[in-house]
């Protein structure tokens, strides 16, 4: 048996392995830019292959790793560990599409569709609620209160997927989502909100009354690369625009996975000041540049091979990444206004 923090970093690796091949594929089938372009110039490609431009998605590969996270999830004891890692199957199941009538890999615990739907998981997910709701006011212990609020986690972090900005959906999303940045930043993202906010949705349905003692228990954090990554670069952003991380943390949550990133970048553009001097024809340009940018150490980090990284460590790493994400989109930025100077 290994511990959840073992289990999770684990998963981390074979979800950087599979993001480590599409980008091979990718390189192989579309070619790739290995220098990123100097500041001021126009961007006729990305730094590096975007598998979304094709969506290269070995799905055979995709089911297996998805049945690797099976097999790491069963070895963990603990219910509720074992559960945070289950939920990190999500992100494979997304890029590979429904799973196929012989797979052999258990289901999500819960899953966004691209269609708009939100699916769960009837023993995990479901039965612990309406358990719940079937003994209202009864005192249960920890364990129990810990399967409720975790079920209820889940079901705020799928809702929080959902969200779009106006004139988008989030299936719109979906070519976008085979980018393993775009997905780090889209599932760091919606588990940091959750985590952090998930008091707040208990306590807005009324769970407490039901549930006595729910808003006392803990749950583990998942995505040990994704969730700090995305707080880091919400706290980089909020210090550079003048805003509380959560706040950045909130405007990023709202908006559908492929606008995740255009909105950091907006957000530093528009504070720098520089997005009032460029002229229009060139600021979908410099948008990208930017974008680019703040983009590879995101991009890094999600294909950065974790063995015999700690939990903790790996933690450290993903908020640095997170930070260095947006001092890269500033050290841009700052290029680019020097440039125009001249």
């Amino acid at each position: 048996m290994v511990t959840g923090s073992e289990a999770r970093v684990q998963v981390s690796g074979i979800l950087a392995a599979v993001a480590r091949e599409q980008l091979a594929v990718a390189r192989a089938g579309i070619g790739t830019e290995t220098t990123a372009p100097a500041a001021g110039q126009r961007v006729a490609r990305t730094a590096v292959a975007r598998p979304s431009e094709e969506r290269v998605v070995d799905r055979a590969a995709v089911e297996r790793a998805i049945g690797a996270i099976d097999r790491v999830a069963a070895s963990v004891d603990d219910e509720i560990e074992r559960l945070s890692v289950l939920r990190m199957k999500e992100s494979l199941r997304l890029l590979a599409g429904p799973a196929p009538a012989d797979a052999t890999s258990g289901t999500v615990l819960g899953l966004a569709a691209w269609d708009g739907s939100l699916v769960f998981d009837e023993t995990l997910v479901l039965a612990p609620l309406q358990e719940m709701y079937e003994h209202p006011g009864e005192r249960v212990g920890d364990e129990v209160l810990r399967r409720y609020r975790f079920s209820l986690s889940e079901m705020f972090h799928q809702q929080s997927h959902l969200l779009s900005e106006a004139g988008t959906s989030y299936g719109d999303s979906a070519a976008a989502f085979a980018d393993p940045a775009v997905r780090l930043l889209e599932l760091g993202v919606s588990a940091a909100w959750t985590a952090r906010h998930l008091d707040e949705y208990v306590e807005t349905l009324g769970v407490p009354e039901i549930a006595p003692g729910i808003d006392q228990v803990e749950l583990p954090d998942c995505y040990p690369s994704y969730l700090p990554a995305a707080v880091g670069l919400s706290e980089a952003v909020g210090e550079r625009i003048g805003v509380p991380a959560d706040e950045v943390l909130r405007r990023l949550n709202v908006v559908a996975p492929a606008s995740k990133l255009p909105l950091a970048t907006t957000l530093l553009l528009t504070a720098s000041g520089l997005a009032q001097v460029v002229p229009p024809a060139d600021r979908a340009a410099v948008q990208q540049q930017v974008s680019e940018q703040i983009r590879l150490p995101l991009l890094a980090l999600a294909t950065l091979r974790v063995d015999g990284t700690g939990e903790r460590a790996l933690q450290t790493t993903a908020a640095a990444s997170g930070r260095a994400a947006v001092d890269a989109g500033v050290r841009t930025i700052e290029q680019i206004r020097r440039d125009r100077r001249n």
